[in-house]
């Protein structure tokens, strides 16, 4: 702008030039927060995306569990779980934490072969394959906001701990 253009005028309608200025600036930054907000909503932080799924492994590598992340209250989450036992065997999964306490559990595929609960937890008795894997699909739904933590174990040694937000 040039030094005219600065000045604030009087005629034809009064204007001050400072505070246009300081409203042009405050637009500007709404463009840039509007902007992050809408980039984040797409990458998943609000919803299904890339930030709202997640995946803890244990320290062995016998466990594995892709999750969700962040969720909504009310809403069904899909859960997988992956265990390495021995071939053609069985395998004694233990789901326990505030996340499989406080939510509803959906569905369960496929059925394990025995089921118990211990302690505070679920324990699950499911069949490998040849290759020496398990994998069981979980359904979760959680009516309570707040971070909400998870744990599945194969055993002392082989333990994922993992935790989801659940939006209001």
């Amino acid at each position: 702008m040039t030094e005219d253009e600065q000045r604030s005028r009087h005629q034809p309608v009064e204007e001050n030039m400072a505070m246009q200025q300081r409203v042009w600036r405050f637009e500007r930054v709404g463009w840039y927060v509007l902007s992050l907000v809408m980039l984040l909503a797409l990458a998943g932080l609000f919803g299904r995306g890339p930030l709202s799924q997640g995946q803890a492994s244990s320290a062995d590598g016998r466990v594995q569990v892709q999750y969700a992340r962040l969720s909504r209250s009310g809403v069904t989450e899909h859960l997988k779980i992956t265990v390495r036992g021995p071939h053609n065997g069985q395998v004694q999964v233990l789901l326990d934490g505030e996340l499989f306490r406080e939510a509803s559990l959906e569905t369960l595929q496929p059925q394990p072969l025995r089921s118990r609960s211990e302690g505070q937890g679920l324990a699950l008795q499911l069949e490998t394959g040849t290759d020496g894997t398990a994998t069981l699909y979980l359904t979760l739904r959680a009516d309570t906001p707040g971070s909400l933590e998870g744990r599945v174990s194969l055993g002392p040694d082989s333990v994922v701990h993992f935790s989801s937000f659940i939006y209001p």
